[in-house]
């Protein structure tokens, strides 16, 4: 008992202790453990197994089907011989054995209509598979950039504290020697405060990107998690085409595109399955039976016993039917099915409407959000260089004396406000210009 516990424990240890790798995790490697590990793109790929089985099954209806049957019995008293058809008096067993055949040469080319129907349903399914994946690709970009943008925060709230730290020693040297009023290192003190809790802050803010990711890839969370640092290029704004030809495009790469078409297709072929249950049907059947009865003597000879094999084999008979099933009236079930089928194939095609529809709006919104980002991050970056051109030159004139701490202190705030703006413009422009490419078919890469 002690020793299975032992490997319990052992197999549970290396079973997480595998996720934390020393080396951080690239974009490429976070998306391939959660498309790998992922419930919902697993439960769809089971759900086209589903598919698979019918579809075999519709094509197994086309071959005729095969049983045989066993019984046997043990009489007493007053019964009939099975095998002369008279009265016995007595205790005695009999056994019948049988082998049967049965084919359905028509039925209103249901089984072909099922087939194609189940062929299109697994060709939807591979589609919807690749669109969960999709999803799962856009959360996990999602949650990487945010970890990138993150980082960048924290880095410049590193550098404003180091930056405070050297401005307090400085006022306090300067205090110490009379050149400086302790209102001053008191202001001072008061930004490195404030400077460390937005540390913390962007920090508290980056672990949550980390368990985030983390959460979206379904790997237990770890402390030393950590994601690989691509060196990212600022993306031009490639609008030239328009947001119609970028629709046209997506319409013929985008997997729920395809998949709602099949479903489409599938719901008609549906309505000829309903259909063909209208039809006259037509069935083959064959058998074999004998049977046996301890009772029974053999008529040929006069003997006493009459062997099992014998009388098995001379009790042989063969039958073949011809059926023909004509429907009359089914008690509407025929006409309803009929409907419910019609029914459902308009439905299929609003929603395969609806979903062109839910492509269009969002590639819009996207176009429209991926130039306002870019506007917005161009803008940043302009009010980013005049407010840094600002401190730089208020800091000059705080060292040497010629501006008051709180003058000094709104252009540091008003250039960290811009920076910090600039970083959330930069990673908005990205993730609009990365979706919008992903809508094109192009593969998300960093």
């Amino acid at each position: 008992m002690k020793r299975a516990i032992l490997i319990l424990s052992v197999l549970i240890y290396y079973s997480f202790a595998g996720w934390a790798q020393t080396s951080p995790w690239t974009f490429q490697q976070c998306l391939d453990t959660a498309l790998k590990r992922n419930i919902s793109v697993n439960q769809t790929r089971l759900s086209n197994e589903l598919n698979k089985i019918s579809l075999e099954q519709s094509k197994a209806n086309r071959i005729p089907s095969v049983s045989a049957n066993v019984g046997e019995s043990f009489n007493f008293g007053n019964n009939i011989n099975a095998t002369t058809n008279s009265f016995t008096i007595g205790t005695f067993h009999s056994g019948n054995y049988g082998l049967s055949a049965s084919y359905n040469l028509f039925n209103g080319l249901q089984n072909n209509n099922t087939i194609k129907q189940y062929k299109l349903n697994i060709e939807a399914g591979k589609y919807d598979v690749e669109n969960a994946k999709n999803t799962v690709i856009l959360s996990v970009t999602t949650g990487y950039l945010q970890i990138l943008q993150q980082y960048e925060i924290l880095r410049t709230a590193q550098n404003q504290l180091a930056a405070d730290s050297v401005q307090v020693d400085r006022t306090q040297k300067l205090l110490n020697v009379g050149k400086a009023a302790e209102g001053d290192l008191l202001l001072i003190k008061s930004q490195l405060a404030t400077d460390y809790l937005q540390l913390v802050n962007a920090q508290n803010q980056l672990d949550i990107a980390r368990v985030t990711l983390m959460q979206l890839m379904q790997i237990p969370v770890i402390d030393k998690f950590d994601v690989e640092i691509p060196k990212l290029v600022d993306p031009g704004l490639d609008l030239l085409q328009s947001k119609d030809v970028i629709y046209q495009k997506a319409l013929a790469v985008m997997p729920q595109i395809q998949s709602a078409s099949l479903k489409t297709s599938s719901s008609m072929m549906a309505i000829r399955v309903a259909t063909g249950a209208r039809w006259p049907r037509l069935t083959f059947s064959a058998g074999m039976s004998s049977n046996y009865a301890s009772s029974s003597r053999n008529p040929d000879v006069n003997a006493s016993g009459y062997p099992w094999y014998t009388q098995v084999w001379n009790n042989v008979g063969q039958s073949m039917n011809l059926g023909l099933s004509i429907p009359i009236y089914s008690n509407r079930s025929i006409q309803s099915s009929i409907e419910r089928a019609t029914i459902n194939s308009k439905t299929a095609a609003l929603n395969e409407l609806n979903i062109q529809m839910t492509l269009r709006m969002n590639i819009e919104q996207t176009y429209t959000s991926l130039k306002s980002a870019a506007k917005s991050y161009e803008a940043g970056k302009i009010q980013l260089s005049s407010t840094e051109m600002a401190y730089r030159n208020a800091e000059k004139k705080f060292n040497v004396g010629v501006m008051s701490t709180t003058d000094y202190l709104i252009q540091k705030n008003n250039y960290v406000s811009s920076l910090s703006n600039v970083i959330q413009t930069k990673y908005n422009f990205i993730f609009q210009s990365k979706i919008l490419d992903f809508y094109q078919g192009k593969a998300i890469t960093f």
